[in-house]
């Protein structure tokens, strides 16, 4: 009777004992969390890479058959062209200096005079365009925004290239004009030039105006102006205005047209 007592009260201190020795073992062999393999109690914090600093330098400025890519495409066929123009326009770091324009041959006069006409409401005092034009011409033309002048004298010099790519030569308060017919390539600027000289000298205004038919290349326009820099003998004129919109050749010139 007693051995069986003892027997009976040894047991659940054995199992007792047991638990313990097995807790500890559960315990010496589970990962503690400073070591690797422990299971995380969040997730981990993955940052995402910074996002490159956008460039601030002015992007290259193009005129081209398919219209303005100023950093961005424009196309000013659609209905809010002439907005998304401006608003392009705004975003670029001008800063009230002058602007170079990329100016294909073969692009749009209306196309060259909006972007420069925006540039010039942006801030830009005089804008350079670059044309790869004839080789006894200037390739490189400044010209003013239109809205940066007002009240030239009536006398000033208005030149265009028309349709039928003949040139017309008028005062800017409206008059009769002087017409050259087209040359074998193209305008004929070496009379038209004859032209030009003498009226440039029969006025006192530093200023003159050029423009082309839309239906022509912006390169005829290029060269007119490169014509009317050549014409001037006493090289008095210090203002060359691309006009925003075509004029009508004899007619008094409006500023702020388009």
């Amino acid at each position: 009777m007693r051995a069986s007592s003892l027997r009976s009260g040894a047991l659940p201190r054995l199992a007792a004992v047991a638990g313990l020795i097995l807790a500890a073992a559960a315990c010496e062999s589970a990962p503690k969390p400073s070591e690797p393999g422990a299971a995380a109690t969040t997730a981990p914090v993955v940052e995402a890479p910074a996002e490159p600093p956008k460039p601030r330098g002015m992007p290259e400025l193009l005129v081209d058959s398919m219209g303005p890519y100023l950093g961005q495409r424009v196309d000013l066929a659609q209905k809010d062209g002439a907005e998304k123009l401006a608003k392009v326009v705004r975003a670029l770091p001008i800063d009230g200096k002058p602007v170079t324009l990329l100016a294909d041959k073969k692009a749009k006069p209306s196309a060259v005079a909006a972007v420069v006409t925006e540039l010039g409401a942006a801030g830009a005092p005089k804008v350079i365009i670059k044309t790869d034009g004839r080789d006894d011409l200037p390739k490189e033309i400044t010209v003013v925004p239109e809205g940066r002048v007002s009240k030239p004298p009536a006398c000033a010099v208005s030149a265009m290239v028309l349709k039928d790519l003949a040139t017309a030569i008028w005062p800017f308060g409206g008059g009769t004009g002087k017409r050259q017919r087209k040359g074998l390539a193209g305008p004929d600027l070496s009379h038209t030039g004859e032209q030009l000289t003498k009226d440039i000298a029969a006025c006192s205004a530093t200023v003159a105006f050029f423009s082309a038919d839309d239906g022509v290349p912006w390169e005829m326009a290029h060269n007119l102006a490169g014509t009317i820099i050549g014409s001037d003998a006493k090289k008095k004129l210090d203002t060359l205005v691309l006009l925003r919109a075509a004029p009508v050749a004899g007619r008094p010139v409006q500023l702020g047209g388009g």
